[in-house]
């Protein structure tokens, strides 16, 4: 039996877990703000500068000794917005190259889990991120969290696609639908239940020695993010999944966001 320390170490690992992982869920739409934020001050400083050179060809032309001093002011606008056009066309860029990784990444999976599709097995883009869910039938036994023959060959097919893309991180979440699990020999509620899944899932992927730890993190979510409803057979066994979330590494991107 856990203690209650140890229950509140759990917790606590687990809401870590989830805060980072919804940092990498913001990734994409923090670089989206920064490229509308971008485009905004490009816009401002083009009118910015346009308006500084009618105003200096005007003092030009009348001879003033402002001409001078205008002409200071329009080359250092010149400068910031040849700086914010190049920043602009950076995050573009690395839009682009995001959208791109996910699409690779996306269709990787695809190949190398064909034979799963429609047996449990489902995959799909959204957030900036793939995620291949897999229902209990495919994984696990009511109850268990040993992993059935036929999904430990799934997970060891994706494990081989994650070997040879070292830029790909993993989240593996457990979930349950929302029937109370009754304590039995060491589980405790569906929240453990979702745990031990996940880590199930997660130590198996790591038996492919090219896969490093670091790379994955595990995290049980229990009853609270069904994607149906409980209140139907159909919709529990929808509940009860197991998601492998897979997005590309975000360093670079941040760093960009970091510097504008």
């Amino acid at each position: 039996m856990r203690t209650d320390s140890e229950l509140a170490n759990a917790n606590g690992r687990i809401d870590q877990l989830t805060m980072q992982n919804d940092r990498l869920g913001r990734d994409r739409d923090s670089l989206t703000v920064a490229l509308i934020q971008n485009r905004a001050q490009l816009d401002q400083l083009t009118a910015q500068f346009n308006t500084l050179n009618d105003r200096y060809k005007k003092l030009l032309a009348d001879g003033s000794a402002e001409a001078a001093r205008m002409l200071k002011q329009l080359e250092t606008t010149q400068a910031d917005l040849a700086e914010r056009s190049r920043k602009v066309d950076e995050l573009n860029q690395m839009l682009a190259a995001r959208e791109k990784a996910i699409e690779d990444i996306r269709a990787k999976v695809s190949d190398a889990l064909v034979g799963f599709e429609g047996k449990g097995l489902t995959i799909t883009k959204r957030d900036g991120r793939v995620y291949v869910s897999m229902e209990d039938k495919l994984l696990f036994r009511s109850g268990s969290y040993a992993i059935d023959p036929q999904g430990e060959q799934a997970v060891r097919n994706l494990a081989s696609v994650l070997a040879t893309n070292p830029d790909i991180n993993v989240m593996v979440e457990g979930h349950t639908d929302n029937v109370p699990f009754r304590p039995s020999g060491n589980l405790l509620d569906n929240l453990d239940l979702s745990v031990k899944r996940a880590t199930t899932v997660v130590r198996l992927l790591l038996t492919n020695t090219q896969i490093t730890p670091e790379r994955i993190t595990a995290a049980g979510r229990g009853e609270w993010l069904p994607i149906d409803s409980n209140a139907t057979a159909e919709g529990r066994a929808k509940n009860r999944r197991t998601e492998i979330i897979l997005s590309p590494r975000v360093d670079a991107l941040m760093s960009i966001i970091a510097d504008k």
